[in-house]
């Protein structure tokens, strides 16, 4: 019990902070160059993952990004990501949405973010240069939950890059109470069986 205590209390102290850092979503920003990594639903008559020629002040060509063309249906790009019921996570990604005919028709699009089946972020009928997006506090209660990309466009296309999830807080501290007192209650087990020996 003695040698096991310090093995518990380390990776209790050292092994929770790297697990804040871990990016939970695969090939978040496509360099993969396929969508191997993703589930792709709805309309997917249009999606593709390619360089970056938008030709906009923030693109770049040589940077692989997700494409969801223009299509008034819409289309679905998401990932079933390992999660813990009652932890909170962070989202951040990229977003341009392109007007391809230069301001000759009114923009009509609408995009989405769901976690959990959730919408967690909503915008419609915009267009604009790269945008970087952060969505903070997002929870489940599932040990597997869906991050799905929803896109509608009309006479234009939205470009989506470097997806990250990651791991923000743990449980309420009643969480960490029981996991002190279940700490507790082994050393005061270990305690007792040695004194029972001597």
């Amino acid at each position: 019990m003695r040698k096991l205590l310090p093995v518990l209390l380390c990776a209790a102290a050292f092994g929770a902070p790297s697990a804040f850092a871990a990016n939970l979503v695969a090939d978040g920003d496509f360099a993969q160059a396929s969508l191997s990594a993703w589930t792709q639903g709805g309309d997917t008559s249009l999606q593709s993952v390619g360089f970056d020629y938008s030709g906009t002040p923030l693109s770049n060509v040589f940077n692989r990004v997700f494409w969801d063309g223009n299509s008034d249906s819409a289309g679905l790009l998401g990932q079933q990501i390992a999660t813990h019921a009652g932890y909170k996570y962070r989202l951040e990604f990229d977003l341009q949405r392109f007007d391809s005919s230069y301001g000759t028709t009114p923009v009509a699009n609408d995009s989405q973010v769901l976690f959990n089946g959730a919408v967690v972020w909503h915008q419609a009928n915009t267009s604009g240069d790269w945008t970087h997006y952060v969505i903070n506090n997002l929870s489940t209660d599932k040990a597997s939950t869906w991050l799905q990309f929803s896109n509608r466009n009309l006479y234009d296309y939205t470009e989506l890059d470097n997806v990250s999830l990651v791991l923000t807080a743990v449980p309420e501290p009643s969480s960490a109470l029981m996991l002190s007192l279940g700490l507790g209650g082994l050393l005061l087990a270990g305690r007792a069986k040695r004194r029972r020996r001597g």
